[in-house]
């Protein structure tokens, strides 16, 4: 068992299960749903003045919701349904089976991302609607989205495997990923709200910000700050995962 062919394993899972594809889809959707709903209501030729390109991405914070909740449920499904013992006796050193989850949602995500953004740009093109981004800036959107979702898609998978409990992994995720930087921002304290910027979602949807609304970091930056929590979360999985009975 190479990790190519626990890649190849878990894309057949993934597959296998009519309801994935059409998760993803449904983020995809969100995306271009939103875009298009403000593309409608801000057509740019009343007193409502057209949607910036960073607006138009708004539905990126919705969908990582949805694609975090599939990353936890690909993983926690294995020891829900039973299926661990089979997963690791096939593969007993456990970590190809993450590695190959790992590039499947990630792959799912920044697909999701990628063509929800780059559909969305299309929209506004084809509706006449004049963003004023220049092409670096409509790049880096694009880019950044499928970068960002499939990131969090992948963190939300380390966590599940930590945690294991498909609903008390969900909580973890939503409480880690949505609820942390709420709840920091309404602490008065600015220490703790300087802090805030360098949480997983606050840090990453930098790569959505526009140009100039940069503080303490740059939207890479930001980026370098998701990418070390993933690397955390799913350092901490492969040590849960030989640790810990199937």
């Amino acid at each position: 068992m190479t990790v190519a062919r626990a890649v190849q394993a878990e894309w057949v899972k993934f597959c296998s299960l009519p309801s994935n594809p059409v998760t993803v889809l449904a983020a995809f959707a969100v995306i271009i749903g939103l875009a298009a709903m403000l593309l409608s209501a801000k057509d740019g030729s009343g007193p409502v003045p057209a949607p910036t390109p960073t607006e138009l991405l708004a539905g990126v914070t919705w969908a990582q919701i949805v694609l975090a909740v599939l990353a936890v449920v690909m993983i926690c499904s294995e020891w829900a349904s039973g299926t661990s013992r089979v997963t690791f006796l096939a593969v007993p050193t456990r970590w190809p089976v993450l590695a190959g989850k790992v590039a499947v949602v990630g792959v799912v995500g920044l697909a999701a991302g990628t063509a929800g953004g780059a559909t969305t740009f299309a929209l506004a093109s084809a509706t006449g609607t004049d963003l004023g981004a220049e092409p670096a800036l409509t790049v880096r959107l694009v880019a950044g989205a499928g970068l960002y979702l499939g990131t969090i898609a992948v963190l939300a998978l380390g966590i599940g495997a930590i945690v294991r409990d498909l609903t008390g992994s969900i909580l973890a995720v939503v409480g880690f990923l949505w609820g942390m930087p709420f709840v920091a921002t309404m602490i008065p304290v600015p220490e703790v709200q300087e802090l805030a910027v360098y949480l997983p979602t606050s840090a990453g949807v930098l790569l959505l910000a526009p140009d100039g609304a940069f503080t303490e970091l740059t939207p890479w930056g930001g980026f370098a700050v998701l990418l070390t929590w993933t690397a955390a979360a799913l350092a901490g999985a492969v040590i849960t995962l030989r640790a810990r009975d199937v």
